[in-house]
C-alpha cells in the first residue's frame, strides 16, 4: 500500500468510484473502438487482449489450493462493484450469485448490446476452467435472468 496515493482531501468513496468508472470506461472504449474500426477482427483483438489479461491474473494464483481459491473467489468482482452473495459451498464446489453487475449497467448506460458481457464471461469461464476448476454460469443477467449464478467445481484435483 505504500505506493498507492490516497488524497486525504477527497473522500475515499469518491476516489474508488472514479477508479472503477475509469476502468470500465477504458475497457468499454477499447472494445467499441476496435469493433467499430475493425469489425469482427477488432472483436477478435479484444478477445485476445482480455484472454491475456485473465490468464495473467490466473497465473498469479495458480499455485493455490482449491480451498484458497474458494476464499478468494469473487473478491476481484467485489472490488469492481459487483454485488456477490455466497449460496453454497462444499469441499470441492463453490456457488455464488451476482445480484448487481456493473458491466450490465454500463451497457445500458451506453445503449450498447451485451456482446462485451458475453465475450468477457466466455473468456473468463474458459480460462478458469482450464487452470483452476470447472466454472459454469447456469444463470446470466445478460441473458435475461434476474441474477448471475456462478458455479466453480474442483475438477483438477487441487
Amino acid at each position: 500500500m505504500n505506493n498507492i496515493h490516497i488524497d486525504p482531501e477527497i473522500p475515499l468513496e469518491q476516489q474508488i468510484a472514479f477508479l472503477r468508472q475509469s476502468y470500465f470506461n477504458f475497457k468499454f472504449n477499447v472494445f467499441q473502438v476496435l469493433r467499430d474500426r475493425l469489425g469482427d477482427e477488432g472483436t477478435e483483438i479484444f478477445k485476445a487482449i482480455w484472454s491475456k489479461t485473465v490468464s495473467e491474473g490466473i497465473r498469479k494464483i495458480g499455485d493455490k489450493s482449491f480451498a484458497e481459491i474458494k476464499k478468494m473467489a469473487g473478491s476481484q468482482d467485489r472490488i469492481f462493484g459487483f454485488r456477490i452473495e455466497r449460496v453454497d459451498s462444499g469441499p470441492d464446489e463453490l456457488q455464488y450469485v451476482v445480484s448487481f453487475c456493473p458491466y450490465l449497467e454500463e451497457c445500458k448506460k451506453r445503449g450498447m448490446n451485451l456482446d462485451i458481457c458475453a465475450i468477457i464471461e466466455g473468456i473468463e469461464m474458459e480460462q478458469v476452467s482450464k487452470s483452476l476448476g470447472e466454472l459454469t454460469q447456469p444463470g446470466q443477467m445478460c441473458k435475461g435472468d434476474n441474477m448471475c449464478r456462478i458455479k466453480l467445481r474442483n475438477t483438477l484435483g487441487r
